[in-house]
């Protein structure tokens, strides 16, 4: 094969690469706004106000703790209960917890939306799965809830999605797997639905990775 010929297929896989990744990151931006926005619609059905009233109420109420940022505690936490039709609440449960007081803050919003539901009359309105991001200012993420809490900086550096992958691949090519793996639980912390995450830590644990 001639320099030349040689030249074109490493260009050209390059380019199909990038192509790859920005058409999952696409696909993946597209289905978060489609749950986003159907999660929003049932909010502007029964919470009284809708969706931009919980969300008022939410950031009044949850605030990050001095502690989560000293930590540089980033993620999506998704908020699931049920408000049957009659407006009985469950229980919440807290996926993905942020831990470090951000937990009982959630909890305790969500006791005081007691009172502030529309009845229904079928019960797919009755489920709840939401997803409310916590991110700190100038730290680059990809992410995203259909809320968001945004913290001040908490004067220590505090690394983005990129660092975390970069550290990923680092470790990885070098069969560092323990380290790898404590990368990409940062990244799936930060965005639970990302798909792509949870692919690369199967794969990692089967060993059969490939150095991206």
């Amino acid at each position: 094969m001639n320099t030349f010929v040689k030249i074109i297929l490493f260009f050209g896989t390059i380019n199909f690469s990038v192509f790859a990744y920005s058409q999952s990151d696409s696909t993946l931006t597209d289905l978060s706004a489609s749950r986003n926005k159907t999660v929003q619609h049932i909010l502007d059905y029964r919470f009284r106000g809708g969706a931009g009233e919980f969300e008022r109420l939410l950031l009044q109420q949850v605030k990050y703790t001095p502690e989560a940022l000293s930590q540089c505690v980033m993620g999506t936490v998704i908020l699931s209960f049920t408000v049957d039709c009659d407006n009985n609440m469950s229980e919440m449960r807290v996926r993905n917890p942020m831990y470090h007081g951000l937990n009982e803050q959630l909890q305790a919003f969500y006791k005081s939306t007691e009172g502030m539901w529309n009845r229904c009359n079928d019960r797919r309105y009755s489920r709840f799965e939401i997803p409310v991001l916590f991110k700190i200012e100038k730290v680059e993420t990809h992410a995203g809830g259909l809320f968001e809490i945004e913290g001040n900086s908490p004067g220590v550096p505090c690394r983005g999605d990129d660092y975390y992958f970069e550290q990923y691949k680092k470790n990885q090519a070098k069969g560092k797997t323990k380290k790898a793996l404590q990368a990409l639980d940062v990244l799936i912390h930060r965005d639970p639905y990302n798909q792509e995450y949870y692919d690369l830590k199967k794969n990692l644990l089967l060993g059969k990775e490939e150095t991206p």
